[in-house]
């Protein structure tokens, strides 16, 4: 069985940077580093970072893409952890993005539409 739809694919310089789902009311704050994207795919990514998140986390993204100013927040979970083999980060994070739509806790069709314009081959 397979275990993701969508091919992953990596774009040099892309980084990311997250918040954590806030407690209550309070607006969670996005952290002042960005990490390293190791991989990216509609359905999610493998980035690296110093902080050791739980498997079921949810978290909100947004990408910095190089030579693009639009960034969308992106709505995910963490899906597994495990050890950097370097040195530079402690911890390798995969995680998957929430479905597409309008629900709460989906992320937006347009988001679906700008993760397929990064595609290789996007375009063409």
């Amino acid at each position: 069985m397979k275990k993701r739809n969508c091919k992953r694919f990596n774009i040099p310089g892309v980084t990311l940077y997250f918040r954590e789902k806030p407690f209550f009311f309070f607006s969670g704050k996005y952290s002042a580093d960005y990490f390293p994207v190791i991989n990216l795919s509609k359905g999610g990514a493998k980035f690296l970072c110093h902080q050791r998140f739980s498997p079921g986390n949810r978290i909100t993204i947004k990408l910095d893409i190089p030579g693009m100013d639009q960034a969308h927040e992106i709505l995910a979970s963490i899906k597994w952890i495990s050890k950097n083999p370097e040195q530079s980060y402690r911890y390798q994070t995969g995680i998957s993005f929430n479905s597409y739509g309008s629900r709460k806790n989906e992320n937006s069709m347009e988001v679906l539409s700008f993760l397929e314009t990064l595609e290789p081959g996007a375009g063409k």
